[in-house]
């Protein structure tokens, strides 16, 4: 399988192929694959494509997310930043009560610059674990994973691996 990393096919692949994915998450939900084997092939096609995709080139995720920091971060942030805390919430962060951290206020995220982290060292824990197949389970991130299908080439790239499992791939047709 070829990996794809340009973001503009990924993009158009992922306006055609919407209807797609939510059959394979119906046919994952339904138990057509057992998570263990979904895992298992996962973590082996990430270890296989990783080194293929360059974080850097890409720089999506810094453009396409809402950025969240967890109350940790915040404090490592305004340290790396040489910045009161407060004054870094009250410049970049909104507080969400219901999942007990904060969001960034704008989009793409204001420490990217030229698709790099200029706050890199001080970067927060969404930051550091995304894409996240590095620090969890598929069976865990796996609708994180098919929302970041149509722009963070690891995601787009892995969705397209699992749809070709036999018990998946005839969901695609549904």
């Amino acid at each position: 399988m070829k990996v794809e990393t340009d973001s503009e096919i990924i993009r158009k692949k992922a306006e055609i192929s919407g209807r797609e994915n939510e059959r394979i998450i119906e046919a994952i939900e339904s138990g057509s694959v057992h998570f263990e084997v979904l895992d298992s092939i996962v973590k082996d096609f990430y270890e296989e494509i990783k080194d293929k995709i360059n974080c850097a080139e890409c720089g999506e995720c810094c453009r396409s997310v809402i950025v969240v920091f967890e109350e940790q971060d915040i404090g490592i942030l305004a340290d790396g930043l040489n910045m009161n805390r407060e004054d870094v919430l009250k410049r970049w962060f909104h507080r969400y009560e219901k999942f007990d951290c904060y969001v960034m206020n704008q989009s793409p995220c204001p420490f990217q610059k030229e698709n790099l982290c200029t706050v890199y060292e001080s970067r927060g824990t969404e930051c550091r674990e995304f894409p996240y197949i590095d620090s969890k389970p598929f069976s865990q991130i796996y609708k994180y994973v098919f929302q970041g299908y149509s722009f963070c080439p690891v995601h787009f790239n892995i969705i397209e691996k699992i749809k070709s499992i036999p018990e998946l791939s005839s969901a695609k047709e549904g």
